[in-house]
């Protein structure tokens, strides 16, 4: 399916893509906002930018098993959206993938998974919990940012960039012992001696937090 093929198809409510296709293009269902459900087969190995777009009626997504890139801002606004199980062969979560995604209460990060780039999931407002897998190295300030209703954010235990220690719920750089996010439930630990930029960005349900005296700076926009 090339670039922009359906783009802007307004009217177009489901879609049943046959075996054998590898690739969804750029933009391919950009901003097709009424529809609701799409049937990808396992033979595509990677969706392009933007390519399900403000696709705001999309209630669902089964992502191919063997799938191993999906565009920035692939999902961006898909409101409908209740879960979403990342592929294992997935590496990265670009920037923007699932911006936006305001009804996304679940999401199934793979082991394998390396990278989290800006805004990932930034506004996804009604997602509650996350699970960091031991193989990401690097997450982006941003990308749980405005994540306004989530409150358990934990990183696996044998990941060796970050950490999670004692329920804290929040992601913590090892070696720098800084902050880089938080939720509404974290409990700053004393281990941490900055609290970095956008940690507590956005979340607006948070009411209190306690800062211990081991911290000796604070980021911009937190």
């Amino acid at each position: 399916i090339g670039a922009n093929s359906f783009r802007q198809c307004t009217g177009l409510t489901s879609i049943n893509l046959p075996e054998g296709m590898t690739s969804i293009g750029d933009w391919a269902f950009g901003d097709c906002s009424s529809l609701a459900t799409v049937t990808i087969p396992q033979s595509v190995t990677a969706i392009g930018e933007s390519a399900f777009y403000n696709c705001s009626s999309l209630n669902s997504i089964a992502l191919p098993k063997a799938m191993t890139s999906i565009g920035g801002g692939a999902f961006y606004n898909c409101a409908g959206l209740k879960t979403v199980s990342i592929p294992e062969s997935v590496t990265h979560i670009k920037y923007s993938t699932f911006s936006s995604c305001t009804g996304l209460t679940e999401i199934l990060l793979p082991e394998g998974l390396t990278t989290i780039e800006s805004g990932a999931f930034q506004g996804c407002s009604s997602l509650v919990s996350a699970l960091i897998p031991a193989s990401v190295a690097s997450i982006d300030c941003s990308a749980f940012q405005g994540c306004r209703s989530l409150v358990s954010i934990k990183v696996a235990a044998d990941n060796s960039t970050y950490q999670s220690p004692n329920g804290c719920n929040a992601i913590i750089e090892t070696s720098s012992n800084t902050l880089i996010a938080g939720c509404a439930s974290t409990i700053i630990p004393s281990s941490v001696t900055s609290i970095g930029d956008c940690a507590f960005y956005g979340c607006s349900s948070l009411t209190s937090i306690e800062i211990p005296n081991s911290v000796t700076s604070i980021g911009n926009i937190v």
